[in-house]
């Protein structure tokens, strides 16, 4: 599969479209304050856990279903008819994780924005403080798409020594060595049995940017992951992993990469499955 040139819009792209009547700008935080304190103008506010992750059986940070999305969108004002762009004040993982749930549920018109707000600002796009209000909407949203989420079961086959995929951690070094449990808690420390390693915040720079295809590729080849096979990222609950999939799947055109959204969340949760420590 070929990369997708339409996966990020640059600041140019941005300058030249701030006025379109049908573009729809998300501003995804873990809190509301940077946004309060300024946002591209038009652009609504999105709460990366409360927005775009929802609890189900106790596992925490699991992908929306339908109609929780519907909701939250319909809230927002968006609809998938509109051209969709996501970004964040400062590097953050959050953009990535909302495209990758509005892909999940066939949004066709999705970006995300090819660097942060503040570097935006810097490149002479406006900022406001402005109170953003979108009219709701109604809408529609479909079943999800199977072929960009990988399940537990499919990374326990692989954790049991079977082939054909790999499971790449996209956490800290000490979470990877099982010595921390990162931000969350979690009932283990440790990782997933033969997972490679490659923490997301190597993919990007300090502006939020995505390196270049080919340091991109250089850093998954150094972590043992060439694209030829099913790779499943995972992370704390699916987040920074959604990094690693857009990387993979839309910037080095990986169409295997399938992004395991129950993450450490669900396999720390569940004293059956197997763990690697050290």
């Amino acid at each position: 599969m070929p990369a997708n040139p339409d996966a990020v819009v640059s600041a140019d792209w941005l300058a030249a479209h701030l006025e379109d009547d049908d573009l729809a700008l998300i501003q995804i935080e873990g809190d509301r304050a940077p946004y309060e304190a300024g946002h591209l103008p038009g652009a609504v506010y999105a709460h990366g856990y409360d927005d775009f992750t929802a609890e189900r059986d106790g596992v925490r940070a699991l992908v929306p279903l339908a109609e929780e999305l519907a909701a939250t969108l319909g809230r927002m004002g968006i609809d998938p008819a509109q051209q969709i762009v996501v970004y964040a004040a400062g590097k953050s993982m959050w953009p990535s994780r909302a495209y990758w749930v509005l892909r999940y549920y066939g949004f066709l018109r999705v970006h995300i924005a090819d660097r942060s707000l503040a570097a935006l600002q810097r490149a002479g796009l406006p900022v406001t403080t402005d109170e953003v209000t979108r009219p709701p909407t109604s809408p529609a949203i479909g079943a999800g798409d199977p072929s960009i989420l990988s399940t537990v079961d499919e990374v326990l086959a692989i954790a049991n020594g079977g082939d054909g995929a790999r499971v790449l951690d996209c956490r800290s070094d000490a979470e990877y060595a099982g010595e921390s449990t990162g931000a969350h808690a979690a009932a283990r420390m440790g990782r997933v049995p033969r997972a490679q390693h490659l923490n997301w915040e190597l993919l990007v720079d300090d502006d939020g940017t995505f390196l270049p295809p080919d340091q991109l590729r250089a850093l998954y080849l150094a972590a043992g992951i060439d694209g030829s096979e099913p790779v499943f990222p995972y992370c704390g609950g699916g987040i920074r992993s959604a990094a690693s999939w857009f990387a993979m799947y839309e910037l080095l055109g990986w169409e295997q990469a399938r992004n395991y959204d129950g993450s450490w969340a669900e396999w720390a949760g569940r004293a059956d499955l197997p763990i690697e420590v050290g």
